[in-house]
């Protein structure tokens, strides 16, 4: 009996095992792919949610005097004002005091908002800098701060932080300490007494200035209450003495949006943010 394995039987075997090498390798190949196709489609947003890490909305009043500590959660300093460009909604520098314990004194330090990295729901405030590096920022006295109109100090910090100490250019940019704005009273645009800035809410991780609360005069019919406004609704003069001026008038207010200064809204629930935002929107196409 003839064993040999007839020559079209050999070919179509070899045929077989050389399709199932190649579709095996193929597989293989595929698997970490369609894995790492699945991880991606998991961990990735779904469309429309609200990201909470996108922005954390705070309190200035919150923000002043908060704790500033190192990756290894020992405190370094605390946040004594915030500077403010009013025109263009965006913070620029978060002025740090560090109370001695870093061999600097007494002296402040103007830290750009991208220096900081920002921990948990709070945003905890987390900065990596060493003692020596401190002692080379560009620094200044409690009573000699500097003229935030001129270049020369915001130079100076673009060179000491390098791309994270660069401000973008902002038309009619006009920076302002937040602590000189708040309590400030605030006139309608005919002069009398409209009210006083109450709080600004603002957004420290992207740099944004979210709106300002205000509390108005009885007669402006809001019953004592707090009111958001846009930053754009409020006029800055010049003069650091003069009254900030509302370019809004009675009639473009609605006292459902206010609220009581006992009873602030939670300012990251997802309703009242987006109640806020839509409030904010109407207001700005005055």
């Amino acid at each position: 009996m003839n064993t040999t394995t007839p020559l079209r039987t050999r070919r179509r075997s070899g045929a077989m095992l050389m399709t199932s090498l190649v579709m095996g390798a193929c597989l293989t190949a595929l698997a970490p792919a369609q894995a790492q196709t699945t991880a991606e489609a998991a961990t990735a947003p779904t469309a429309g949610a609200p990201q909470a890490s996108v922005t954390h909305d705070a309190r200035a009043t919150k923000l002043i005097g908060k704790e500033v500590r190192n990756p290894q959660n020992q405190k370094l300093g605390e946040i004594r004002d915030l500077i403010l460009d009013v025109n263009n909604d965006a913070i620029h520098y978060a002025i740090l005091s560090f109370g001695g314990a870093m061999g600097v004194g007494d002296k402040l330090f103007a830290f750009p908002v991208g220096a900081f990295q920002y921990l948990g729901a709070n945003e905890d405030l987390v900065l990596d800098i060493s003692k020596e590096r401190l002692r080379s920022a560009p620094g200044f006295e409690k009573r000699n701060w500097p003229n935030w109109a001129q270049p020369d100090y915001a130079m100076e910090l673009e060179r000491y932080f390098g791309a994270t100490g660069k401000i973008p250019a902002r038309p009619n940019a006009r920076l302002v300490r937040a602590s000189d704005l708040i309590g400030k009273s605030v006139d309608d645009q005919n002069g009398k007494d409209a009210g006083r800035i109450e709080d600004l809410v603002l957004a420290l991780r992207t740099g944004h200035v979210r709106y300002v609360v205000m509390e108005f005069d009885r007669a402006w019919s809001l019953n004592d209450k707090l009111l958001a406004l846009p930053m754009k609704a409020l006029r800055v003069p010049d003069d650091k003495k003069a009254d900030l001026v509302l370019t809004l008038t009675r009639n473009d207010l609605d006292a459902q949006q206010a609220f009581d200064r006992k009873q602030w809204p939670d300012l990251n629930e997802p309703g009242y943010r987006r109640s806020v935002d839509d409030w904010l929107a109407k207001l700005r196409q005055h």
